[in-house]
């Protein structure tokens, strides 16, 4: 058994106990690959075109061998957090502004909706022709592509925030901004990550659209594995390029939202802190 200690709001601590093993945490995970990837195999002998698991294995340790895999996943790293961290400040101080400013929310609020569900491709060409063909303007385009999703979650987080505490803040003499730091914030928190984690999908398929619409704007090295693929229609080396994708999204969901969303949930009363997890 290894207790954690995770701070609470009130300055106290909560010591979960986390005593399944390892394995027993990892086999769900582990066995629907092994199913997906079974499907994967039964799917290339019934149709010739589509590479097997093995060649698609072959190929990977082929681009590691040539460090193309190393510089893939340092650059998709470096590109998505210098990017994600401009959207999500960006979007979580908007978010909450609309969210305390009712007029500016029944303004602004429609029109975030219709740009979040509009296409990234639209973007692309527009961002090529206004910023020129370079990786910042790709950077431009994953930003901003991200930030009405996580405005919208902000903002309705705060509104969805128990009126009776803010009422009890203002009872205890808190101001404005402290009400919006020691109440507000807090209590909405959960919202945020939400919308944090939402964004942090769009903003991955705003760079995957980029680096495949427009292989001028590729600033990760995506672009041009999936242009090379596509000139000398290497089916193989495009689907290594697919399960490079996904073992990143894979590896930021399992090691960073996760476990944040977990802690989370165990500082407000919603795991059971006496259960292993």
């Amino acid at each position: 058994m290894s207790p954690s200690s995770i701070p609470t709001r009130d300055g106290s601590s909560i010591e979960v106990r986390s005593d399944a093993p390892w394995w027993r945490r990892t086999t769900p995970i582990v066995g629907t690959g092994l199913v997906l990837l079974a499907a994967w195999a039964l799917a290339s002998v019934l149709s010739e075109s589509l590479p097997t698991p093995a060649a698609t294995a072959g190929e990977l340790a082929r681009m590691a061998g040539d460090g193309d895999l190393a510089s893939i996943f340092g650059r998709i790293t470096l590109f998505m957090t210098g990017c994600f961290i401009v959207a999500a400040i960006g979007g979580v101080a908007l978010g909450l502004l609309l969210g305390s400013r009712t007029w500016l929310d029944r303004g602004l609020s429609p029109y975030l909706a219709a740009l979040q569900g509009m296409p990234t491709s639209m973007w692309i060409p527009v961002a090529a022709v206004v910023l020129g063909t370079s990786p910042w303007s790709l950077a431009v385009v994953v930003s901003i592509g991200a930030m009405p999703a996580i405005m919208l979650a902000t903002r309705s987080a705060v509104k969805n925030v128990p009126p009776l505490l803010i009422r009890a803040g203002r009872t205890f003499g808190a101001d404005r901004g402290s009400l919006l730091r020691h109440v507000v914030l807090p209590a909405a928190l959960p919202g945020i990550m939400t919308g944090l984690e939402l964004g942090w999908s769009i903003a991955f398929r705003c760079l995957v659209a980029g680096e495949i619409f427009s292989g001028a704007l590729s600033g990760t090295g995506i672009g041009d594995v999936i242009e090379r693929s596509r000139e000398t229609g290497d089916l193989t080396e495009m689907m290594a390029t697919i399960i490079i994708v996904l073992a990143f999204t894979l590896a930021v969901d399992r090691l960073v939202f996760a476990r944040v969303q977990h802690r989370l949930r165990v500082s407000r009363g919603l795991v059971d802190s006496g259960l292993p997890h």
